[in-house]
């Protein structure tokens, strides 16, 4: 999708109408909690979760941040470079090496907040 409107003036019909096809694709492929995705408005830049009309709000009264051209946050999947050791690479060393990081980080800071359950389930 061309980012040039982002660069467009609010009120234009460009902006609204690339700003709904945004939305459909916020929707379609970013993964949401509870309905809510992150505001890639200048004024929440990605860190405060909106539903999608707040997030339509947000970026006609604030705009977007014009520097947000790969919409990760929102989706988008860069292209991976291709490498020597196979795709399944990094997961197999994180599998191997799982424990030792668990060592390195110290077992004690697992029991706040359940992050070793998250690292395994990862």
């Amino acid at each position: 999708m061309d980012r040039n409107w982002m660069n467009a003036r609010h009120i234009s019909e460009e902006y609204e109408k690339c700003v709904s096809v945004f939305l459909k694709y916020v929707k379609e492929n970013a993964k949401s909690v509870y309905e809510t995705y992150f505001c890639p408005c200048v004024r929440c830049v990605n860190q405060i979760r909106q539903d999608l009309g707040n997030l339509h709000d947000h970026l006609f009264m604030f705009g977007i941040m014009r520097t947000y051209t790969i919409w990760t946050w929102h989706g988008e999947v860069l292209d991976q470079p291709a490498t020597s050791r196979g795709t399944n690479y990094v997961e197999e060393w994180m599998n191997d090496h799982l424990e030792d990081m668990i060592r390195d980080v110290g077992e004690d800071n697992f029991g706040r907040a359940n992050l070793y359950d998250s690292l395994i389930n990862d």
